[in-house]
C-alpha cells in the first residue's frame, strides 16, 4: 500500500532546536484515521510543535505500524531522545473495569465480554488513579514493537486513560451533576460524566450517519437521568461550527460549548 503521508497541519516553533530535544516532551496519538504528534518545551510551558496526518482509506489496524513508521522517518529527529514520550492508542477495543473488581490475570476475559478477540495484539491495562479503575485494551504488537524501536522509554496508553484522567484532573471539583464531556471522531464518540467528584458514566459510540449521532447522545442524556434542557454539554475533539454534529447538538442541546 502506497499511500502520500503529508501533514495537513504542520507548524514547528522559530523556538524549535533539533539539539534540544531532550528537554522537550513528545506526545502522538494514532488511530485509524491518522496521527497527531505536538511538542512540548516544559521550561517555556509552551507547545512548539505540531503535526496532523490523515490516513485516506485505512480500515485495518494492522496497517497502522508501516504509515507510523513511514510518517517517524521522514523527519530525523525523531530518532533523537527526548525527555519524555508518550504515546495514546486510540481503539474501540477498550474496557473500563473498578478497582476493586480488576483481576490482572482476568484482563482477556474482560475484553473477551464485550470485544472480539484481535489478532497479533496484546492486551494491556492502565491504571486510572484518579478515579480507582483500569483501562483493559488491545493493543497492536507491530505498532508497540515499532514505538519502541524508537523511544525504548516511550508511555504507552489508551487515549480514553489519557482523557479520563485529564477531565477528572481539571474539572471533577469543578462540575455540577448536569455537565457531559463529549469527545468527537470520525466515527465515533466519548461520553464522560462525574457525579459526586467521582466518575458516574464512560462509554464510547460508534455512529454512521448525524441521525445516529444525535440518537445515541440523546439515549444517553436520558439514561443518565440528565435533560436537554438542562444539561452542559462539553464539546472536544473533531467537532467545530461547520460540523454535521455540531448542527445536530445546537438543535436539539439547550446548553454547550467547546471545551477550555
Amino acid at each position: 500500500m502506497s499511500i502520500r503521508l503529508t501533514p495537513y497541519i504542520n507548524h514547528l516553533d522559530k523556538s524549535f532546536k533539533e539539539s534540544n530535544t531532550r528537554n522537550y516532551s513528545l506526545s502522538m496519538q494514532i488511530d485509524l484515521h491518522g496521527l497527531v504528534f505536538s511538542i512540548f518545551n516544559p521550561d517555556k510551558n509552551k507547545f512548539i510543535g505540531l503535526q496532523s496526518y490523515h490516513f485516506p482509506n485505512v480500515d485495518n489496524y494492522a496497517q497502522l505500524p508501516s504509515l507510523f513508521g513511514q510518517i517517524l522517518n521522514q523527519q530525523p529527529w525523531f530518532a533523537f531522545p527526548f525527555k519524555e514520550v508518550t504515546v495514546l492508542i486510540q481503539n474501540r477495543y477498550a474496557t473500563l473495569v473498578p478497582q476493586p473488581l480488576f483481576d490482572q490475570n482476568h484482563k482477556n476475559l474482560y475484553l473477551g465480554f464485550n470485544h472480539p478477540f484481535q489478532e497479533n495484539s496484546r492486551i494491556v491495562y492502565d491504571q486510572l488513579k484518579n478515579i480507582g479503575a483500569c483501562m483493559v485494551y488491545y493493543a497492536s504488537n507491530p505498532l508497540v514493537e515499532k514505538v519502541k524501536d524508537f523511544w525504548a522509554n516511550a508511555r504507552i496508553l489508551h487515549f480514553s486513560t489519557a482523557m479520563i484522567e485529564g477531565l477528572s484532573a481539571n474539572f471533577k471539583n469543578k462540575l455540577d451533576v448536569n455537565t457531559l464531556f463529549i469527545n468527537v471522531q470520525d466515527n465515533s464518540f466519548d461520553l464522560v460524566h462525574f457525579n459526586q467528584k467521582t466518575l458516574h458514566f464512560y462509554n464510547q459510540f460508534l455512529f454512521n450517519t448525524k441521525e445516529d449521532f444525535i440518537y445515541f447522545l440523546l439515549l444517553s442524556i436520558e439514561q443518565l437521568s440528565l435533560n436537554p434542557e438542562n444539561v452542559n454539554l462539553i464539546m472536544m475533539g473533531k467537532i467545530d461550527k461547520t460540523s454535521p454534529n455540531y448542527d445536530m447538538i445546537f438543535r436539539y442541546i439547550k446548553h454547550f460549548k467547546f471545551i477550555e
